[in-house]
């Protein structure tokens, strides 16, 4: 019997301003949609090969983004899959990605340099994630906003984020009206949020609310220090027992299960229909604390 055909959704994940928490939430929204049994592919876009760091890879270890950009490899042969969180695969990037202006072909149109490798990941996993540069001028993101069908805007509850996710807006808006009108925002979601309900916070979710209505997530990201010490380890969350039993877990579980209602019921979401959100229409495990012995079992397969 043929494997059952993949869903192919494309997610951008970026700001217009670095550390705003954009990696943090690329690999764990993967890892997250994993457990609900979807196959996840990252592809890390940034020259800093922050998502790859943070999966525990060596950036200067192994062929990944830059080849598949500048060359015919395809993407089995460049993706990683030892060490990663479950049905999670990583195509990793290193520093000489940074080169890549000088080693294409000036006759290359640069805004089409994913498109090759996107259709062939879109058949083979059901969530592609792009961890895209702060910087929106580099040739990936550019290449990523006009090739996915979705961007997620990653902001901290604070006013520079605040200032790169307009620039994003803006960038997305010049992307739809020149290169690619699919492009739709999947969402706001605030991370390293203080558990406090501060009048900031209140503000600048107001100003979310009225520049995107209906855009925010409804799941925020608490400030956790476990997370920069998983980092450091090479791991994300739901790779140790203990940790994906942690508050900051069932948050991602919760965020991936918005994500994955918002792309399964892409019209109703996009004309501002309610989305049902239980464990009757969702994969991913958000609905009950999520033990080691769920996943032992077999219970998130």
């Amino acid at each position: 019997m043929p494997a059952p055909k993949k869903l192919g959704f494309t997610i951008t994940v970026g700001n217009a301003k670095g550390g705003v928490g954009k990696t943090t939430v690329t690999v764990h929204l993967a890892a997250a949609l994993g457990l609900g049994g979807y196959r996840c592919l990252i592809i890390d876009l940034d020259s800093a090969a922050g998502a790859t760091k943070h999966l525990g890879v060596q950036p200067d270890g192994f062929a990944g983004t830059l080849e598949l950009l500048t060359t015919d490899e395809p993407i089995h042969a460049l993706t990683i899959t030892d060490g990663m969180p479950k049905n999670v695969s990583l195509i990793p990037s290193r520093t000489q990605l940074s080169e890549l202006d000088v080693r294409l072909s000036r006759f290359v149109d640069r805004t089409r340099i994913l498109e090759r490798p996107l259709a062939e990941a879109c058949a083979h996993y059901d969530f592609i994630l792009l961890d895209t540069a702060p910087a929106a001028a580099e040739i990936t993101t550019v290449a990523a906003y006009a090739s996915a069908a979705w961007f997620l805007l990653s902001a901290f509850p604070h006013p520079l984020s605040l200032a790169g996710m307009n620039e994003a807006l803006r960038d997305i808006a010049d992307v739809r009206r020149h290169r690619n009108p699919r492009l739709e925002v999947l969402g706001v979601v605030f991370s390293n949020v203080d558990g406090r309900a501060t009048r900031l916070r209140a503000e600048l979710e107001q100003l979310v609310n009225d520049a995107l209505p209906g855009r925010m997530f409804e799941t925020r990201i608490a400030q956790a220090v476990i997370l920069p010490e998983l980092s450091g380890r090479g791991i994300t969350l739901f790779q140790d027992g203990m940790t994906m039993r942690l508050p900051v877990a069932q948050q991602y579980l919760r965020l991936a299960a918005e994500v994955e209602q918002r792309v399964l019921h892409r019209e109703d979401f996009l004309t501002g229909k309610p989305l049902p959100l239980n464990a009757a229409h969702c994969r991913t495990p958000h609905a009950r604390e999520l033990s080691l012995a769920d996943v032992i079992l077999g219970w998130a397969t």
